[in-house]
């Protein structure tokens, strides 16, 4: 499955959570939704689920922890609020250890810094996670690391569901994200999935100036009185 870009992948994503969200228990669809994008890439699908769904867009900043010397490759994740996961298959030795606990220390720094820093510039209050139904949007998960420090982040804010979702996924990370939330739901889990990008006919790399203004702009969002809630607004150009 291709997409055009991140605003189709995340307006066919928000199409496929509708058909979901319809078959929830009564108790969960009558709750209060928050849609949450990783940044950078995450928030233009993100925004469209939260048109669809007309309901608050936040961000929680997730930042993998890479394989010495493979930038691309994460053996692990920072997610802002502290949350930490690591992949169980990386070696003891006191050598990873250090090269653990020095990323890690960078990282925490990094990604609690950016996420005040989207807020700021947007001009926007957090909204809280507690007794709510989050949707974690991503736009595409292939290690799954980043995306499960982003899951765990919800859970420790209060979240009463969390739901990871992307418009595609590496068949090892749908079911490992199927370990440590209340569901995962995605367009497509290839058979073969070698890189994100690789399903979008467009992909070019998000800015900070898109994830601000798509913060500012979901205000309008906010507050409808259903969760069986008519688009937002037009779509994003």
């Amino acid at each position: 499955m291709f997409f055009k870009d991140r605003i189709d992948a995340g307006s066919r994503l928000a199409l496929k959570l509708e058909q979901y969200l319809a078959i929830l228990p009564e108790k969960d669809r009558l709750s209060e939704f928050l849609v949450v994008g990783l940044p950078r890439g995450g928030v233009p699908v993100a925004l469209e689920v939260a048109r669809k769904f007309c309901c608050p867009l936040e961000i929680i900043v997730s930042k993998k922890l890479p394989f010495p010397n493979q930038p691309e490759y994460a053996i692990g994740a920072v997610s802002s609020g502290g949350i930490f996961v690591l992949s169980p298959d990386i070696p003891q030795s006191r050598s990873w250890r250090e090269y653990i606990e020095q990323q890690k220390r960078q990282l925490l720094v990094t990604t609690q810094r950016r996420e005040d820093e989207f807020y700021v510039l947007a001009g926007r209050y957090r909204s809280s996670f507690v007794d709510k139904v989050v949707i974690v949007v991503d736009d595409g998960v292939a290690t799954g690391m980043t995306a499960m420090a982003a899951v765990e982040a919800a859970k420790q804010r209060g979240a009463l569901r969390v739901i990871m979702a992307a418009p595609v996924m590496s068949r090892e990370s749908f079911s490992q994200l199927r370990t440590v939330c209340d569901d995962v739901v995605a367009l497509s889990v290839p058979a073969v999935f070698n890189a994100v990008g690789q399903h979008y006919l467009e992909f070019t790399q998000t800015t900070n100036e898109e994830v601000v203004k798509a913060l500012a702009e979901s205000n309008k969002f906010h507050n409808c009185p259903s969760l069986v809630r008519a688009d937002c607004g037009q779509k994003s150009s």
